[in-house]
This record gives structure tokens, C-alpha cells and sequence, in this order.
């Protein structure tokens, strides 16, 4: 009888609805507990937050959701909870749109929703200016939780809760550029939430980052790819030096600041135990001068590695750099600088 009432419903809602104002998406399912619709393009991906998995799930789009900020309506055919919307399509959530069903109530229940948006939002690119796309793949199993940084050619994980990231793989197109770019998740695998927390600018050394939630027990794969526009050839790329002036090792257990002035440097420790096995080598001295570009390349370190001062006559020429090691015990770092 449900099946029938479903059917019904969504010819009702494809049919009718043609005489009055047509939704964009129509959708139905029986739920038992509490389900987010992702919604991306032509696409709907569901994640079960509580309860069992959605049964007799059907959706048609009339329109796909175009990659542009808009605001949805929401329209609840039938269901007993609540039902709302969680994100609406915005750039640091890839365009994607996000509804949340909680149906609290013993057993399972019928849904039945409407979306609406404006379908002449488009993002108009010929196929002239269409820009070249790179990007990074990455592959994990996470606990709980991971922040995934990507700099240069190389990605590192670190777990603020749970368990450490394992047999984590990455892969890059091309290197993310020494300049502002926009990234944004393409495609996504997990079930948990995955998203851009960190867009790479100067003051991060231009390394993007993303958090991926896992609200379940035990450790589960997920894979995500970042894209970013290549930048355009005409443009001016900023000046990147190509020499390589200090190598910086250690064992760090919590944060550490490394300054390095003309041909010496010395490092404090900002939190946590002593840093021992340390050794730098300078190759040649820090010129006193504020024109310099500098960066920093991780070689070795599970932790998080940043420029937090670059050259200035008001800082007396200094570079500054910190590691921030947040997980229990110690840890082995071994950095780069260029200047």
C-alpha cells in the first residue's frame, strides 16, 4: 500500500506540480531515525546520522543543482519530523546542498520533499576560456577524526581525536602553486563528513586543508579529490626563490618556534617537552633585507610546519617558523627553508 501511495505521489508530484510552479528536485524514502541528503549536480548522496539505512528511496532532478551560491526552498510533501536545510550551495562547501530528515519517532515513516531553486543560475565558461583544472587524490582510514594538509607535491594527516590516519595514499597532477588558488572536493567516498577548512593563502604558506568527521565507531576508508584552476599562463607568477638556505631537524613532543637572523638561529620551545636530536645547518646566511619570498618545505613530521614571520625591518630581519606537533608523545621533523 506504501508503494502504491509512493508511486502515486511522486507522478503527483512530476505531473501536477508541471501546472503550477515545478520543483527542481523531488524526493521520497521511508526513514527511520535521522538522514542527510547531499545534493550535488544530479547527484544525492545520503548519510545515516542514527537509525537504520533509507528504504524505498526514489529522486528525480528536473534541473541540476548549478555549481553557484543560490538559496533553496524547501517544500515537506508528507513526513511526520523535522526536516530542514543544513548548508545551502556555497564555495567552501563545494555547491552542494544539504537537507537533514530526523524522525524520532518509534519505527519507520514516509517522506516525501520538494526543493526549489533558480535554474537559470549557470556558470557560464566557453569552451575558450575554460580554465585547465590539477588536482590531488587522497586516500585514508580514518578514526573520529583527521585534518588532511596539502602543500607543494605532498599531503600529511594529523588526528586531533582518534585514532592516527592509516594507509594513507595521495596523488598529485601537478603541484598546488606557490599563489591564492581557490581548491574544491570533486569527488568524496566516506561515510562521514568531508570538507575545506583552509583555503591556501600567504599567511598559511599556501597549504589547503580538509577535515574529514567520522561520527561512527571504528575506523573507516574515505578518499576525496581536490581541484583548483590552473593558473592562467599570462599571469604573473610570484617570484619563488630557488636556493635552498637552511636544513632543520628534530625530535618535537607539542610546539616549537625555530628564528633564524644572518647566519645563526635558535629555536624555543612554545608547549610541550624539550626538543632533543635537534640540528640545523645553515647554507648560507638570512640577508637583512624585506623583498625576500621565503618557503618552507616539510620533508619528515606527522605534525603541521608554517612560516609565521617572514623578513621585516620592524622584526630585525627575522624568518620564524613553527611546528606544532599535537598528538601524544614525540615525533621526528626534518624542514626545508628557501630563500
Amino acid at each position: 500500500m506504501k508503494a502504491v501511495k509512493a508511486l502515486a505521489l511522486l507522478v503527483f508530484m512530476g505531473g501536477t506540480m508541471l501546472a503550477q510552479e515545478r520543483p527542481q528536485f523531488v524526493w521520497q524514502g521511508q526513514v527511520d531515525g535521522i538522514d542527510v541528503l547531499y545534493l550535488r549536480g544530479n547527484k544525492v548522496d545520503v548519510r545515516v546520522q542514527e537509525g537504520a539505512p533509507i528504504q524505498r528511496q526514489q529522486f528525480h532532478f528536473y534541473d541540476p543543482l548549478p555549481d553557484a551560491r543560490l538559496n533553496a526552498r524547501l517544500e515537506v510533501i508528507e513526513g511526520r519530523g523535522y526536516v530542514h536545510i543544513l548548508d545551502q550551495p556555497r564555495l567552501d562547501n563545494q555547491y552542494s546542498l544539504a537537507i537533514s530528515i530526523e524522525d524520532r519517532q518509534p519505527g519507520s515513516s514516509f517522506y516525501s520533499l520538494a526543493l526549489y531553486w533558480d535554474a537559470s543560475t549557470r556558470r557560464f565558461e566557453s569552451s575558450r576560456s575554460a580554465p585547465r583544472r590539477d588536482a590531488v587524490t587522497w586516500s585514508g582510514r580514518v578514526d573520529e577524526e583527521a585534518i588532511v594538509s596539502c602543500q607543494d607535491g605532498g599531503c600529511t594527516s594529523s588526528a586531533p581525536h582518534g585514532a592516527p590516519v592509516a594507509e594513507e595514499r595521495f596523488k598529485f597532477s601537478r603541484p598546488l602553486p606557490h599563489r591564492e588558488v581557490d581548491v574544491r572536493i570533486d569527488d568524496r567516498d566516506g561515510r562521514g563528513d568531508i570538507r575545506v577548512v583552509e583555503q591556501p593563502r600567504q599567511r598559511n604558506n599556501y597549504t589547503a586543508r580538509i577535515a574529514i568527521h567520522d561520527p561512527f565507531a571504528g575506523a573507516a576508508e574515505y578518499s576525496f579529490k581536490l581541484v583548483w584552476d590552473r593558473p592562467n599562463s599570462k599571469e604573473t607568477e610570484p617570484v619563488i626563490a630557488a636556493q635552498r638556505g637552511m636544513v632543520w631537524s628534530g625530535v618535537v613532543d607539542g610546539r616549537v618556534r625555530v628564528t633564524i637572523e644572518g647566519g645563526a638561529s635558535f629555536s624555543e620551545v612554545i608547549e610541550g617537552g624539550p626538543i632533543t636530536s635537534e640540528h640545523a645547518e645553515l647554507l648560507r646566511p638570512l640577508p637583512p633585507v624585506s623583498d625576500l619570498n621565503p618557503t618552507l618545505r616539510k620533508l619528515r613530521g606527522r605534525g603541521q610546519v608554517a612560516i609565521v614571520e617572514s623578513p621585516t625591518e620592524k622584526n630585525h630581519y627575522h624568518l620564524v617558523f613553527e611546528i606544532n606537533d599535537p598528538e601524544q608523545g614525540s615525533d621526528t621533523y626534518e624542514v626545508e627553508i628557501y630563500w
